[in-house]
């Protein structure tokens, strides 16, 4: 694991009590169980020696949320960016994907992106980037 000691990620996704449609629910749990999933994935990727930096976006707080991004972005030296499937798969939100994955292009071109399959699912995107395993 020591090659893998002082890297740093930027994990983008949703609060995880905002609203989305009932089989989002189905697929991937209550408020409750999303912020848990994302909580444990961030620990086991802490663990690795990976720092992850979170940013949670209220979609009804666009241009708040897209003000913070550009901010992490700018003051970065990411590894990885990581963009959830929340953000990337709520038909309402499609413009807001487009707008982060662009901005992370401009500000962060060298920048590999990530994209998870749902809650908890980071450190299985971050294994594949880096080609290691996160217990």
């Amino acid at each position: 694991m020591a090659g893998i000691i002082h890297k740093k990620v930027l994990l983008i996704g949703f609060q995880s009590n905002i609203s989305i449609p009932q089989y989002f629910r189905e697929l991937f749990g209550t408020a409750e169980e999303i912020r848990a999933k994302v909580d444990a994935d961030h620990e086991r990727i802490q663990h690795a020696g990976i720092t992850p930096i979170e940013l949670r976006l209220n979609p009804l707080e666009k241009e708040k949320g897209l003000q913070d991004l550009e901010g992490l972005l700018r003051e970065g030296n990411y590894d990885a960016i990581g963009i959830g499937a929340g953000v990337r798969l709520h038909p309402e939100y499609t413009s807001l994907f487009e707008t982060i994955v662009n901005m992370c292009r401009t500000i962060a071109p060298s920048v590999p992106v990530l994209f998870n399959d749902g809650p908890g699912g980071s450190a299985v995107t971050i294994e594949r980037l880096f080609g290691i395993h996160i217990p």
